[in-house]
């Protein structure tokens, strides 16, 4: 008889020193959300490429970036002609290459707040963004018919915490790429993972 009753005390205290255990942790972890941007150092491993990256604080919610890495360029090119018979021909070239690339911009954020009233972490500015990026890639090739390109893009995107020194990353937005025979309309975007230094 004692037996059952030492398992029975024994089963409610257990189950007592396991629900408080578990909110003293939930409030011990707990972390307050930061409201403003933090400077950072990046290695980022994007869809086409991988580079470095400083996003510098410059206002509470403004930060600029530079970086340097090798970016990848997949070139899909259709043209349509149409000689004196009417005959239309359609050639279509194709091309993917590595290049060294500098970059850089800024971002304002715009959601702090609202991410932490929704209860979202905002640790490692994980918030939405608006701003512009401005990208250089040098061709590797001194008799590269188009030069060096620069890509000029106003951007949204946002960051998001994926670990402790992980984001996740994606901007969209008009593209402009302006090299020296001719300047090209698009979209442009970037989707990839920044590790944190």
């Amino acid at each position: 008889m004692k037996s059952k009753n030492a398992i029975k005390v024994f089963s409610v205290l257990l189950v007592f020193v396991t629900i408080v255990s578990k909110t003293k942790a939930q409030d011990s972890t707990k972390v307050e959300q930061p409201t403003e941007v933090k400077s950072l150092n990046k290695i980022r491993l994007n869809l086409l490429g991988i580079g470095y990256e400083r996003e510098q604080k410059v206002g509470k919610t403004t930060s600029v970036y530079f970086g340097a890495g090798a970016e990848g360029a997949f070139i899909y090119q259709t043209e349509f002609t149409m000689d004196n018979n009417y005959n239309i021909s359609v050639n279509t070239e194709t091309d993917f290459k590595i290049y060294p690339s500098l970059n850089a911009g800024f971002r304002h954020y715009y959601n702090f707040d609202r991410r932490i009233k929704k209860g979202k972490r905002t640790l490692n500015n994980s918030a939405g963004y608006v701003g512009l990026d401005v990208l250089t890639i040098i061709p590797t090739q001194s008799n590269t018919l188009y030069g060096s390109q620069i890509n000029i893009m106003p951007q949204w995107g946002f960051q998001t915490y994926v670990g402790r020194k992980i984001n996740f990353e994606l901007s969209l937005g008009p593209l402009a790429a302006i090299n020296k025979i001719d300047t090209y309309y698009g979209i442009g975007g970037r989707i990839g993972f920044s590790f944190l230094l």
